[in-house]
């Protein structure tokens, strides 16, 4: 059973919330509907310290191929320099709101997978959007194992467990904020109808592997 069957909007587990209060989030999530041609729903977890981790699920009534063809274009996500962009939608957020805001997770689902990204350090996701996408339009011939196959979950990123003193140090990275951009463009999660379990996409020899693996908040 494909993992994303258990959406936001059906599971306000971790803490978070339906429905966000914080000031300008009504006109954050109307505008990231029209930039991404979806419907938005934004579970919200505000901290003692006034701190708001966004956990971001879009439902796209497109495909994968569609949604990269849109991208490429520059109509879809509207990524171009100098345009509203989803980094300036969320500045506008935090000066409305008047408090940190950032994203822990940000979830596309499309008619034929799920993409879910993951936070790896303080506006990973903010900063680094536009380049998973990006990669996902550069590796996409690769992973759907020549275009025979589709995934119908990639998780962005996940991490090979490699025993327990090396897992145990990845966790404290995680948990410290001490990972950089490149883990986001190592390893992808990838799950296929006709595998088992979740295989691994090495993004650097462009590889489909078997192997035990890490994923964040799961």
């Amino acid at each position: 059973m494909p993992l994303y069957s258990d959406s936001f909007s059906n599971n306000e587990s971790n803490g978070y919330t339906p429905n966000s209060q914080i000031e300008g989030m009504d006109s954050f999530t109307n505008s990231l509907e029209k930039l991404f041609f979806a419907e938005a729903t934004i579970l919200d977890c505000t901290n003692k310290e006034a701190n708001t981790s966004l956990a971001i699920e879009l439902n796209c009534n497109i495909t994968l191929v569609e949604m990269l063809f849109h991208f490429n274009k520059g109509t879809w996500g509207n990524f171009k320099p100098g345009r509203t962009s989803f980094v300036r939608l969320l500045k506008e957020l935090v000066q409305r709101s008047g408090c940190k805001v950032d994203i822990e997770e940000f979830t596309f689902f499309l008619k034929d997978t799920a993409i879910v990204i993951n936070k790896i350090y303080d506006y990973s996701i903010v900063d680094q959007l536009d380049n998973i996408i990006a990669e996902i339009c550069k590796h996409y011939v690769h992973f759907s194992k020549g275009l025979t196959e589709i995934p119908y979950e990639i998780y962005v990123p996940v991490f090979e467990e490699k025993g327990n003193d090396e897992d145990e140090i990845l966790i404290r990275n995680i948990e410290a904020d001490n990972n950089t951009k490149k883990d986001y463009f190592k390893y992808w999660g990838l799950y296929f109808e006709s595998e088992d379990d979740a295989v691994i996409y090495d993004l650097k020899s462009s590889t489909i592997e078997h192997g035990d693996l890490f994923m964040l908040n799961h």
